[in-house]
């Protein structure tokens, strides 16, 4: 029997990976999300209510419609924010 190669099941290049829906993520009990420049060496993030997004609507839908803030770069990794509902720590902006 053969044996798969590692990089058999990987996302081609230039495609992103579908994501769950807005509405599975809520049925979790998650209600917001982390968005993630697309620029590795940027790095810029920030924490947004879902509530906006209508529940067909896939995570991997969105990401191409964001626009950093920091550095231009058009594109975004969204992904659930499990700790949607823990407090912000000012000093440092962590949860």
């Amino acid at each position: 029997m053969r044996k798969p190669a590692r990089h058999e099941n990987r996302t081609p290049p230039g495609h992103r990976p579908t994501k769950i829906t807005f509405g599975d993520m809520r049925m979790m009990g998650v209600r917001g999300v982390l968005i993630y420049c697309s620029d590795y060496r940027c790095s810029h993030s920030i924490a947004l209510s879902a509530d906006r997004w209508a529940d067909e609507i896939r995570l991997s839908d969105i990401e191409p419609r964001f626009v950093c803030w920091k550095c231009g770069r058009h594109g975004a990794d969204v992904r659930p924010d499990f700790n949607w509902n823990k407090p912000v720590v000012p000093a440092i902006g962590y949860r």
